[in-house]
């Protein structure tokens, strides 16, 4: 973030508090946030909320809009999250349950069948 964004990222998102004395190096509490907020993304879904990062950046300076600020937590773990409609989220037909008389036609004829066969057999 700190590559795209630059000096709007760290003015943001410090990485270390600045107020803890130079031997603790404490982090921030913001870079404590955002780490205990996406601390269980995979690392798939940090390249999807990279890449749609890049993508809004490059959107807006393709329209002219070169004053993009980095996202927050919350906007950045939604970026992470599949989108609608993608196959992520496909529909499943529900199941159903078995159709009675085709299950009593199936049963008949394989009786039918069965006994076909063991005449066959004893005649042998």
């Amino acid at each position: 973030m700190n590559q795209l964004y630059g000096h709007k990222w760290s003015s943001q998102h410090a990485l270390h508090d600045s107020k803890a004395d130079e031997v603790a190096h404490r982090y921030s509490e913001d870079f404590l946030l955002w780490a205990k907020k996406t601390w269980g993304l995979s690392e798939v879904a940090w390249q999807r909320g990279m890449r749609y990062v890049e993508f809004r950046n490059q959107e807006a300076a393709r329209q002219g809009e070169t004053d993009q600020w980095p996202p927050n937590y919350a906007e950045f773990v939604g970026m992470c999250q599949p989108t609608a409609g993608s196959q992520m989220y496909r529909r499943f037909e529900p199941l159903k349950l078995p159709d009675k008389s085709a299950q009593e036609r199936s049963r008949s004829i394989g009786s039918k069948t069965l006994g076909d066969l063991r005449s066959l057999l004893a005649e042998a």
